[in-house]
């Protein structure tokens, strides 16, 4: 067999079926969510598979490259990543849409660069963490480590965007536990995490996220206003019963009482198309997906690739739980999207790559230190 042969022979579709499933998942159900209507590129569900077909061809291209390259060009990634996040917060040059700066809209389509930055981050961060090895228990690179993190993050918290700056301290949970790191210094951040927390009630989070939170505690207390939606999720996600409605969506969807129910509240409106045995397939689909992913993790037989596959796990695992979570009225509303399911090319695309990596692991892992055949 050829090198080439031998390398995609390790290419695991069930990663790629699991994933398009997901996908169809999606177009149909923001196809359904923004009207239905005729089939053309217009069409936002159209749209959305489209873009997905070329996030395919996109993941099979990283795919193909070593994933070791990318340590090679990390910090420029992840340079042009925080400059386009602190671009994006000018006015003239990033789009506010609903009273948060978060796109580039580029007409043919609109870019969130928070969505891409997840990936930087993830990179620069896995390739720091390879390079120091078991100087990761000093406090230094600890503290350094938090930094690669924090700075992009705080521009997605900026634009505001509580949720996605939350991924990104998802990825860095992820990557640093597996790096073996102190647990002195993660027990301390858990130790301070009571104040932070409260600081940030105070003197970061804004009105509208305050609202959101005591709204998730007490959804009865503002049946009209930010709770509705909650409560609208749960009445479509329950009527839906075992096989649903249809492309129609379920009855909050007919009368258009659940909102943003192509993104944010996806969840909620796919019950209501496909019932309980639908979602309980869209559910296997994110088990196995991430149960290939951790097998990733498992195979990896370099520092770099073990932290690139676990960031990319624990974002996915975190998306998913958080925005079920909040459709099911289980977490506070933080516009997260579902991976592979949500309307919005940016996170699509940004996912497609992230399983591109991890197809580049399976594929390239026997290739530790470029040895020869």
């Amino acid at each position: 067999m050829s090198r080439l042969g031998r390398y995609w022979s390790e290419f695991d579709w069930i990663i790629l079926i699991t994933t398009i499933a997901l996908m169809g998942f999606g177009s149909l159900t923001v196809y359904s969510a923004t009207g239905g209507g005729p089939i053309v590129f217009a069409n936002a569900g159209v749209k959305q598979a489209a873009f997905g077909a070329i996030g395919l061809v996109l993941m099979l291209i990283v795919a193909s490259i070593d994933y070791r390259v990318l340590a090679a060009f990390a910090w420029p990634i992840y340079g042009i990543a925080v400059i386009a996040l602190g671009l994006v917060l000018v006015p003239g040059i990033g789009t506010e849409i609903a009273g948060s700066r978060r796109w580039f809209d580029f007409k043919v389509l609109t870019v969130q660069p928070s969505e891409f930055g997840k990936l930087a981050a993830l990179v620069a961060l896995s390739a720091f963490v390879a390079s120091r090895g078991d100087r990761m228990r000093d406090l230094g690179n600890f503290a350094a480590s938090i930094l690669i993190a924090a700075i992009p993050a705080a521009f997605v918290f900026e634009q505001p965007d509580l949720g996605s700056s939350m991924v990104y301290l998802v990825i860095w949970l992820s990557v640093v536990v597996f790096a073996q790191t102190r647990m002195l210094y993660l027990g301390a951040l858990l130790a301070m995490s009571p104040f932070i927390v409260l600081f940030a009630w105070h003197f970061l989070l804004d009105d509208y996220q305050h609202r959101r939170w005591l709204a998730f505690l007490d959804p009865e207390s503002n049946r009209l206003g930010e709770a509705f939606n909650l409560i609208q999720a749960r009445i479509s996600i329950g009527s839906g019963g075992m096989t649903g409605f249809g492309i129609q969506g379920g009855t909050q969807s007919q009368l258009g009482l659940l909102k943003v129910r192509e993104s944010d509240f996806v969840f909620a409106h796919a019950s209501g198309m496909f019932g309980f045995i639908g979602m309980t397939a869209m559910l296997a689909c994110f088990v196995i997906l991430l149960w290939r992913c951790l097998q990733v993790v498992e195979i990896s037989r370099d520092r770099l690739g073990q932290c690139l596959a676990i960031g990319i796990t624990g974002a996915i695992f975190f998306q998913a739980v958080v925005n079920i979570g909040m459709n099911l009225g289980l977490m506070p509303v933080t516009g997260i999207t579902l991976p592979f399911v949500s309307s919005g090319v940016s996170s699509l695309w940004s996912f497609l790559i992230a399983i591109g990596i991890l197809q580049s692991i399976r594929m390239h892992h026997r290739k530790l230190g470029f040895q020869p055949d």
